[in-house]
């Protein structure tokens, strides 16, 4: 005992020697920790400031016409057109008037019927915002500071949507049916999915647009619904005046509250009479375009042919050669717009990509996987588009796919048919070779990971996610932004990049309180990501990006369910109003740009 007594003494003298020889930092230190308490009378301070959104100058005139106005431009239609109007009657029996007329019509929706009805049958009236609507929301505190980094005056940046995921109304002003109405058919027990009201965008598009000016959003890409302008969907098959009307007015109306129109021809609702046969894609495509282009080509600077047809097999097509006819399609467009029509505005197709990203970097497998994977979702239409190349060998020379390659005079016709590279690169995923390997799974026509014989994932090696996940699909993983936009970039070599698609959709949000919907942290957290690592890949690696479109503007119909909220605005389908409220995303969007565009 008398040892150990003797060793604590001889411990806490020299613990003493050494707190007396701290450094004066520490001594500082501890000094300040001792004195920087104190009691003071309290008072409550505003740490919040109201302001308010800027609206976009109107009306937007263009210096030059991107196209003949519609009066010179006639000549280039065929001479033998029917124009006409439908009108739905679903208990008219066929009657000898013709193949196309109104018993015609009526038997193309003999099998589709909905539930609901929409309750607004005529176009709304815009009135003007509240101010109280437009008043930030609180300040984004965890910002990442990139005030140094721009972007050009003319960067193209706006929001997105589509037709049928946003319209309802699919029975009425004499539009056809297309493929992605059997969804809302099938659905139709469940009135929250019913495609059939949607978001009452046909009606509402007025009221939407002035939303969107006031808020200050400049750019707004929608789709025009092809079976809309051509009810039987066939090439020499009448065209339905109300639709060519309708989007007249869309556009119109875009211009006038100063927002520039970005028009996607097809995005996915293919003409229920297109499925049947592809092979004559070019010739339907090509009559559906010319009736659109020739009157609205003088005021849209933007046109995409194609929505993600990259990612069709299975779901519009059936097989790899429709892929082919697509790109025919598009390019027969392309050369159209460009050499008879005289159209000076850019034209593009967009393509879906979730980068695949070796989970081990290191192996050489995964980075095959990798790779292949890319060729099967990217190479395929992008080689001949961009590089004037022929499909992927990995592509070719899988067993069964029966894949014919391009001629020589295809891949001349096809080559450099578009003015940039556009893509919805909504987030990355893993990539691994399945655990037979890729041969053997690319021989086997029956394994479930053919034909791109890549197991994704979202989990890494080490078994953590690679970001916060969404309800469905879309994940928090800015960390590889980067690398999708390198990919492309070194690998197609356009001339410029836009991200045509990107949002989030946070789980579980449509279960929500409506004040929670609106302050939509997740979703704002992902475009703040997404955006500050896109100013990264331009200024840091060189990569042209020049615009980003949000999807979506409005929580729309994703394919049959009103679950996986992506829109920066709500839409009360309780009350009967289809009232829009914005989020916080969409005030954080605009913000960004604001701080970000030089002017």
């Amino acid at each position: 005992m008398t040892d150990l007594l003797t060793l604590l003494v001889l411990f806490g003298a020299a613990g003493s020697s050494q707190l007396a020889c701290a450094s004066p930092v520490t001594q500082k230190a501890e000094a300040t920790r001792a004195t920087s308490y104190s009691y003071s009378s309290f008072s409550y301070t505003q740490v919040t400031s109201t302001r308010y959104a800027t609206s976009l100058s109107s009306p937007l005139s263009f210096a030059t016409p991107f196209a003949p106005a519609f009066s010179d431009a006639s000549t280039l239609l065929p001479s033998n057109v029917t124009y006409t109007t439908y009108s739905l009657q679903s208990s008219q029996t066929p009657s000898a008037d013709g193949q196309y007329g109104q018993s015609a019509y009526a038997a193309l929706w003999a099998n589709l019927s909905y539930t609901s009805a929409p309750p607004i049958t005529t176009t709304v009236s815009p009135t003007p915002v509240p101010s109280s609507e437009l008043v930030y929301p609180p300040t984004l505190y965890n910002r990442i500071d990139y005030a140094d980094l721009k972007l050009p005056s003319d960067f193209i940046w706006g929001v997105a949507a589509s037709a049928w995921q946003i319209e309802g109304g699919l029975k009425l002003e004499g539009r056809g049916p297309s493929i992605l109405d059997t969804i809302g058919a099938i659905q139709s027990d469940d009135n929250s999915s019913d495609a059939n009201i949607a978001d009452l965008g046909y009606y509402m598009y007025k009221q939407d647009i002035a939303r969107l000016a006031a808020i200050g959003i400049p750019y707004l890409s929608f789709s025009i619904s092809w079976s809309r302008i051509v009810p039987f969907g066939v090439a020499n098959s009448p065209i339905n005046t109300e639709g060519l009307q309708h989007y007249d007015d869309v556009i119109n109306t875009c211009l006038e509250y100063g927002i520039t129109p970005i028009v996607t021809l097809n995005h996915f609702d293919f003409p229920a009479a297109q499925a049947t046969d592809y092979s004559t894609l070019t010739d339907n495509f090509l009559y559906y375009a010319k009736q659109v282009m020739t009157r609205y080509a003088d005021r849209v600077p933007y046109w995409v042919t194609f929505n993600e047809p990259n990612i069709g097999i299975g779901m519009a097509f059936s097989s790899y050669n429709d892929l082919t006819h697509v790109l025919t399609a598009h390019a027969a467009v392309y050369h159209w717009y460009k050499e008879e029509l005289q159209g000076t505005g850019q034209i593009t197709m967009k393509f879906a990509n979730n980068l695949g990203v070796p989970q081990d970097p290191a192996k050489s497998s995964h980075v095959d996987a990798a790779l292949r994977y890319q060729d099967f979702v990217l190479g395929i239409m992008a080689n001949p588009l961009f590089l004037g190349e022929q499909y992927p060998s990995s592509v070719l020379n899988t067993p069964n796919l029966n894949l014919t390659p391009l001629t020589d005079s295809q891949i001349s016709t096809i080559n450099n048919t578009i003015d940039f590279w556009a893509f919805d690169p909504y987030v990355a995923q893993f990539a691994l070779p399945p655990p037979e390997g890729i041969s053997a799974c690319a021989a086997n026509s029956s394994n479930s990971a053919w034909p791109e014989c890549a197991t994704l994932t979202m989990i890494q090696s080490d078994g953590w996610l690679m970001g916060d996940m969404s309800n469905d699909y879309s994940s928090i993983a800015p960390q590889y932004v980067r690398q999708q936009l390198g990919y492309v970039w070194n690998t197609f070599k356009p001339s410029g990049i836009v991200i045509s698609e990107f949002g989030f959709n946070p789980f579980d949000d449509s279960l929500k309180e409506g004040d929670a919907q609106r302050y939509d942290l997740e979703r704002t957290l992902y475009y703040q990501d997404f955006l500050g690592e896109m100013l990264k890949a331009i200024h840091e690696d060189g990569v042209n990006v020049i615009g980003t479109l949000a999807w979506s503007y409005l929580d729309n119909n994703e394919f049959g369910s009103y679950a996986n909220q992506y829109g920066m605005q709500s839409v009360d389908r309780t009350d009967g109003t289809w009232q829009r409220r914005y989020k916080r995303s969409i005030f954080d969007y605009v913000d960004f740009f604001h701080e970000h565009v030089s002017r």
